[in-house]
């Protein structure tokens, strides 16, 4: 399964939404009132155990973009600006994917405990349920991977540029054009993103529904 830094944050949020979607629409369509209720504590313990996960992964990617930034900094005064600027971003990726290593990694723990509740709850309904996570997940990792490439060409777009801005006539109005250009680039993959988000959503909604018919 691939770790991509780009869109890592979006990605968890949306991994944790999508996740605690299937229990919802589960509980609400339960027929036994005591299934209804431990699916309904299963969802309370995922969202538990995956809000923590999120919270440190924006500080951490916050991190990577504060020590990135100071680095550019000095790639101003630095004698090979544009090394110096390939430098920064070579280790922005690398602080980026630990982050993301390690929020993914605490996410499918709480995945597989909250498949483990899930389990527990019903035996009839609850294979089914695990069926439509497991789903899920992979149609929100396909999506997330499809933005993660597009993105990826969009850096490697402002890396370059920016790495002429040095020597450029103006490298203000070269480094705007560049961050500029890079936004115009990354649209695209982020509604993709989006679109991908909803049908996932769309889809887990429809598998939970099979799982626990409305009489």
């Amino acid at each position: 399964m691939r770790v991509s830094h780009v869109g890592s944050r979006r990605w968890v949020t949306l991994t944790a939404c999508v996740a605690a979607l299937w229990l919802s629409a589960s509980s609400t369509r339960a027929q036994d009132n005591g299934v209804s209720a431990c699916l309904k504590a299963c969802r309370d313990s995922a969202k538990a155990c995956n809000s923590p996960v999120i919270g440190d992964n924006k500080d951490c990617a916050q991190a990577c973009r504060d020590a990135m930034k100071t680095a550019l900094q000095g790639c101003k005064t630095d004698p090979d600006p544009s090394t110096c600027i390939g430098n920064a971003y070579t280790a922005a990726e690398a602080c980026h994917e630990a982050c993301a290593g390690t929020a993914q990694a605490s996410h499918e723990t709480c995945f597989n405990t909250t498949n483990d509740c899930i389990k527990a709850c019903t035996s009839d309904q609850g294979d089914c349920i695990v069926g439509c996570r497991e789903s899920t997940r992979n149609c929100t990792q396909s999506g997330h991977d499809a933005a993660a490439t597009c993105k990826d060409s969009c850096r490697e777009t402002l890396q370059t540029m920016l790495q002429g801005c040095p020597s450029a006539t103006d490298p203000g109005t070269c480094v705007k054009a560049a961050r500029d250009a890079a936004k115009a680039c990354r649209t695209p993959c982020l509604d993709a993103l989006k679109a991908a988000a909803t049908d996932c959503k769309a889809q887990a909604h429809s598998c939970t529904t099979t799982c626990a018919p409305a009489p």
